[in-house]
């Protein structure tokens, strides 16, 4: 919960995460422009000599740059289940690398949104804040009442009820107040006994890859159909720049 909070409040975290985590995957797209791009520019180039009308260069463009970066994406995430073929084992890109991705999802994660910090505010501010220092008032009247189990008899004589139990009350008051002021002393306890990095690093690790594959293409389906648009457009606008090259 609080991680998509997190993300949904904070975009350029989220995308800060998925830049992290998909690194190697952002230079794969950027390269492939290249050695696609000539594959399928050697086509092109082909259908030029045999057709050369000046609107075949912005149309192969377009149909270049469109393919380009749809093979590029399909070659990143699919297959999501490896397949091997005379020896070789097929599988996406980012699949490949799970348990890579794993780690540094984990550590952004436990880094930006997850750490003991963030954690303790949202107990002590968050929308349940209540109900944990009511649960923090009871333990300490708790601990306070075994604390002084064996001298109670004499403490309430030489008090009165009221007063021991008054005394009870204005302990259990001081913790309350104290507690949010030295809590940061715990933090390095906290961190280590939890082991978040550790358990998400290894959670993830274990997911088939078919539950892997949706932590980070969602964020490449919102945008997929732009990206895949933008190759079309940019060959076309070669292929008009070719045009004038040609026919100036």
């Amino acid at each position: 919960h609080k991680f998509l909070f997190a993300c949904i409040e904070n975009k350029a975290l989220m995308v800060k995460i998925f830049q992290e985590c998909g690194e190697k995957e952002f230079v794969f797209i950027r390269r492939s422009g290249f050695y696609f791009g000539f594959v399928f520019g050697l086509f092109q180039m082909g259908i030029w000599f045999v057709y050369s009308e000046s609107w075949v260069l912005p149309v192969a463009g377009f149909l270049v740059g469109w393919v380009t970066n749809w093979l590029a994406l399909k070659v990143i995430f699919q297959p999501i289940e490896p397949i091997h073929i005379c020896g070789f084992e097929l599988q996406g890109i980012f699949l490949k690398r799970q348990k890579e991705v794993s780690e540094v999802f984990a550590r952004v994660v436990c880094v930006e949104i997850l750490h003991v910090k963030a954690m303790w505010t949202a107990i002590f501010q968050g929308r349940l804040s209540k109900n944990f220092f009511a649960m923090l008032r009871a333990h300490t009247l708790v601990f306070t009442g075994k604390l002084v189990e064996e001298i109670e008899p004499l403490a309430i004589a030489a008090m009165g009820a009221e007063k021991f139990l008054q005394m009870k009350e204005d302990i259990a008051q001081k913790v309350i107040e104290k507690i949010p002021t030295v809590i940061d002393a715990s933090y390095e306890y906290t961190q280590e006994a939890l082991g978040m990095e550790t358990t998400i690093r290894e959670k993830m690790g274990e997911l088939p890859p078919s539950e892997f594959e949706g932590v980070l293409h969602p964020a490449f389906e919102e945008d997929e159909i732009q990206l895949i648009a933008l190759g079309g457009v940019l060959g076309a606008l070669v292929g008009v720049l070719q045009i004038f090259t040609l026919f100036a």
